[in-house]
């Protein structure tokens, strides 16, 4: 692995949640945003880290330490990281004749700052 590569990935694990590739480059201006899009490429390929589309078009890359999925608010775009047993989802969706090996789950909606 690469300096640069190792960089990227530091950056990652030291930012709880996410981060666009745009935020890294903010964070490593000597890496150039190009590198930046590759390396992220290459980890999600390689299942070192996840990306979402949680706000907007951007992409977000996270490094989880511990698998979570994530609920967004649709009006501050606050973005709350939460655990559920995967084996109560996978009870609840009961599908027939398929093996889930992983689930990531976004939920969207208001949080508690935005209710009327």
């Amino acid at each position: 692995m690469t300096k640069k590569r190792q960089a990227i990935l530091a950056v990652l694990k030291g930012t709880p949640g996410t981060l666009s590739a745009a935020a890294i480059h903010t964070v490593l201006p000597d890496t150039d945003l190009v590198t930046i899009y590759r390396t992220l490429e290459l980890f999600t390929k390689e299942k070192l880290i996840k990306q979402f589309h949680l706000t907007g078009s951007e992409a977000q890359y996270e490094y989880q330490s511990e698998p979570h999925h994530h609920a967004v608010c649709q009006d501050c775009h606050k973005i709350i990281h939460f655990s559920t047993a995967d084996e109560k989802i996978k009870q609840l969706l009961a599908l027939e004749n398929f093996a889930i090996s992983d689930i990531e789950m976004t939920v969207r909606g208001t949080c508690s700052h935005h209710k009327q």
